[in-house]
């Protein structure tokens, strides 16, 4: 992690920050979201894209916050917009917007568009978040030594 910091030119708070750090001509190379990258290119900008065969899977969940929707009445509500966020229509929306689909039938149609990398990983292969955030994110944790310069 040494080694890849030491090369890093800006580190910015969000992918989207990033980008636009990028095209204002900061840095060589960006690493950053493959929605990030998508969302540009539909907009017309070209990329030389490297994806990597070892790669996280970066999810977004969804869902109802129990105590939220009850207190306001509107649980109904709510668990409609996260079965319609799921199902094929959202999901193409999604999908044009650079989020690989999760909904099976509308990942079948973007199978050309989100070419799956071989060696796709999630946070279990890494011991999952709590060993993550302890070991990586923590105060004294691997990240922190690294930006410390230790």
């Amino acid at each position: 992690m040494e080694a890849v910091y030491r090369n890093v030119e800006s580190m910015d708070k969000s992918g989207r920050a990033s980008m636009a750090a990028f095209e204002y001509g900061v840095g060589d190379v960006i690493v950053t979201y493959e929605n990030e990258l998508l969302a540009r290119v539909a907009q017309g900008v070209h990329y030389d894209i490297v994806m990597p065969d070892d790669t996280i899977l970066i999810e977004n969940p969804a869902g109802v916050v129990d105590v939220n929707a009850d207190a306001h009445g509107v649980r109904e509500a709510a668990e409609a917009l996260v079965a319609y966020m799921q199902g094929a229509q959202a999901q193409a929306v999604f999908a044009e917007h650079g989020f690989r689909p999760v909904n099976e039938e509308t990942a079948e149609r973007y199978a050309s568009r989100y070419k799956q990398p071989s060696g796709l990983f999630d946070i279990g292969y890494l011991g999952g978040w709590e060993k993550v955030r302890s070991e990586l994110y923590a105060k004294r944790g691997v990240w922190y030594q690294v930006l410390a310069g230790k």
